[in-house]
């Protein structure tokens, strides 16, 4: 009796364990790509026919867009190669939207043009995930941004850099700061995928307007974005 404890213990322990365990890089990719088929299906089945109406036209525009890069990139991330954290962030958040997207309503015209700028924004986010550096190289990457808080001509410092996805812009949850503050002699810098961000600084409260950037829209493997200060 005392060893069946003993191996009944031990197994709980290991099923805890397991539990607690996140997936496999490979199996987090492929709960990712379920996600965006989940959602792309249930959305074509209500739009995916051509219509004559230019609201559902851009929406089944706007699905096929979405739904090429992400066979593209499911085909390109499921060869086993690792994948950047940063981008399966980056990715995650689009198909976090689109899910939202498939589950809001969708009758009146308000609700028809707000999927339809949903599903724009998804479908630019991804344009430039799949935009891979010139001249060949990896289409999964990061692209260091390097920010610095510019009053007149001059650098300033002690600034926080704040940065969001657009399509989650009204959402202070998805907020997230750079790691240090701004530097004149060292200028605050991020890893983000490549997509459509908006960038802004604070101390203690908000200082500046959000400035939109489309990152990685080149090709390139670095970025410097100038913020004004008041």
């Amino acid at each position: 009796m005392k060893i069946t404890g003993v191996l009944l213990f031990l197994f709980l322990v290991a099923a805890f364990t397991y539990a607690q365990t996140p997936p496999e890089p490979q199996a987090q990719v492929c709960i990712l790509f379920d996600s965006f088929h989940t959602s792309l299906d249930d959305l074509t089945k209500r739009f995916g026919n051509k219509s004559s109406e230019a609201i559902q036209a851009d929406i089944a525009r706007s699905l096929d867009n979405i739904a090429s890069n992400v066979k593209f990139l499911e085909a390109v991330m499921s060869l086993g190669k690792p994948n950047p954290r940063e981008y399966l962030e980056g990715l995650s958040l689009d198909a976090e939207l689109l899910k939202k997207l498939a589950r809001q309503r969708s009758k009146t015209a308000a609700q028809l043009k707000s999927l339809s700028d949903g599903l724009k924004e998804v479908d630019s986010d991804l344009a430039l995930k799949v935009t891979g550096p010139r001249g060949g190289g990896e289409v999964v990457r990061v692209v260091e941004v390097f920010v610095r808080a510019k009053k007149g001509a001059e650098d300033v410092g002690a600034y926080q850099v704040w940065y969001v996805t657009k399509g989650w812009a009204n959402d202070a949850s998805h907020f997230k700061p750079f790691d240090r503050l701004t530097d004149p002699s060292n200028p605050s810098s991020m890893k983000l995928a490549p997509g459509n961000y908006f960038i802004w600084l604070s101390k203690g409260k908000p200082v500046t307007d959000r400035q939109p950037a489309s990152i990685g829209m080149n090709g390139e493997a670095r970025r410097e974005i100038e913020v004004p200060v008041p």
